[in-house]
C-alpha cells in the first residue's frame, strides 16, 4: 500500500521520539513497513530517545520469561546422558606423552578438559626445569640442532616469537653444521633491528 503525504508527515513527526511498534499501531501498518519507510525518508531517532529508551536493551528489573523454570528433556534422554564426572574412553592420565603432527612431543600436565591448557611441549618443560622459571610470555623454545628428540640443555634455545617467525619463514634451520643455528638466529635478530630502524626513520 502506497504511503500518502499525510502518513509521511505523521511518520516524520513521531519517528524521532516514538518506538516503531507504537507508530505502526497508530498508522495501521506493519513494523517492517515503518522501518523501511523511515529508511527511505532518512529518518533517525533522536539522541534523547536512544539514551532514555535504549531500544533493544532490557530495562532495569526485567525478568526473562523462563526465570525459575527448570527444563526437563523428554523421551529417553535420561538413559543416554553421561553420568557426572564421566570422561571419554580415550582420556589420558596426567604425565602421558603424545606426538603432534609436526613431530613435537607433548606431555599432559593438567586435566581441565581443555587441550591447549592440559598439554605442554616436552622441550618447553625441560627448558623450564633447567632454568627454574617458566618460558617468558612472547617467547618459544627451539631445538638448536633441529632434532626434536634432543632435550639436552645446550640444545634448547629461547627465542622471541618475532625471531621464531623469521626463522620459520626465511631460513632453513635443520641439518645445519655446528653453529649454523646461531648464525641463522643472529640474522633474524639483525633483520628485526633493521625493520625497527626503518620504521624509526620513516
Amino acid at each position: 500500500m502506497r504511503w500518502t503525504e499525510a502518513e509521511d508527515k505523521r511518520l516524520r513527526d513521531m519517528y524521532p521520539t516514538t518506538s516503531n511498534r507504537v507508530i505502526a499501531e497508530k498508522l495501521g501498518r506493519s513494523y517492517s513497513s515503518i522501518k523501511n519507510r523511515s529508511i527511505s525518508l532518512g529518518l533517525k531517532k533522536s539522541p534523547e530517545y536512544l539514551e532514555n529508551e535504549k531500544p533493544g536493551c532490557f530495562k532495569p528489573g526485567h525478568e526473562s520469561w523462563n526465570k525459575g523454570i527448570h527444563f526437563v528433556s523428554g523421551g529417553r534422554s535420561a538413559e543416554t546422558r553421561f553420568p557426572a564426572g564421566h570422561k571419554p574412553h580415550n582420556t589420558k592420565p596426567i604425565g602421558s606423552i603424545r606426538e603432534t603432527r609436526d613431530g613435537i612431543l607433548q606431555q599432559k600436565v593438567a586435566d581441565t578438559g581443555y587441550p591447549p591448557r592440559d598439554w605442554k611441549s616436552v622441550h618447553s618443560i625441560r627448558w623450564e626445569e633447567y632454568h627454574g622459571k617458566p618460558v617468558p610470555d612472547g617467547h618459544v623454545v627451539r631445538f638448536r640442532d633441529g632434532d626434536r628428540r634432543n632435550f639436552d640443555e645446550d640444545n634448547l634455545v629461547l627465542v622471541t616469537r618475532a625471531e621464531n617467525a623469521i626463522l620459520n619463514k626465511l631460513y632453513k634451520t635443520e641439518g645445519l653444521p655446528e653453529g649454523g643455528f646461531d648464525v641463522m638466529l643472529n640474522l633474524a635478530r639483525i633483520k628485526l633491528v633493521s625493520k625497527r630502524r626503518e620504521r624509526e626513520v620513516a
